[in-house]
């Protein structure tokens, strides 16, 4: 079993971490969205985490032995109608697939928490597929089903 650190991403952690987001066996080829994300996407996106006065952020799971990136996670904070304080929506969940099953999602989805209780955010939420049952198995440990469907503009 591999063992991890969490750390927030950084700027020398492009190239590694673009691998994850697009590469062969990555996230995006695992939702089948490789022809909707751009490179610049891409580098926009990248470029959010490391500004400050964006609140858009990525936390990396990091093999303590390799030093390589095996996940990450990327989440956002944001204004909400029904509380004081922001909200904070867990936009995307990624571990690879040689080291899942060993708790390191778990720990990406709890670091995101303490993230939540830093910004004060009174509502920690995200989504999944209705077919990812792999990942429904971590999520009904660690939150609850909030009863909604997503519905999108077509």
């Amino acid at each position: 079993m591999v063992t991890v650190s969490l750390r927030p991403i950084e700027a020398k952690d492009k190239e590694e971490w673009i691998n994850l987001w697009t590469g062969k066996g990555g996230y995006i080829e695992f939702y089948k969205s490789l022809d909707k994300i751009t490179p610049q996407i891409t580098d926009v996106t990248f470029d959010r985490f490391l500004d400050p006065k964006e609140p858009v952020y990525a936390v990396v799971a990091v093999d303590d032995e390799t030093g390589k990136l095996v996940g990450f996670a990327h989440y956002l904070t944001h204004r909400n109608t029904w509380t004081i304080h922001d909200s904070l929506y867990l936009n995307d969940l990624f571990v690879t697939s040689d080291v899942r099953l060993g708790g390191i999602g778990r720990k990406l989805i709890e670091y995101v928490y303490g993230e939540a209780d830093k910004f004060k955010c009174e509502k920690t939420y995200w989504s999944t597929q209705f077919e990812n049952h792999r990942a429904q198995l971590l999520y009904t440990k660690v939150g609850v089903k909030s009863g909604f469907l997503l519905y999108r503009r077509p």
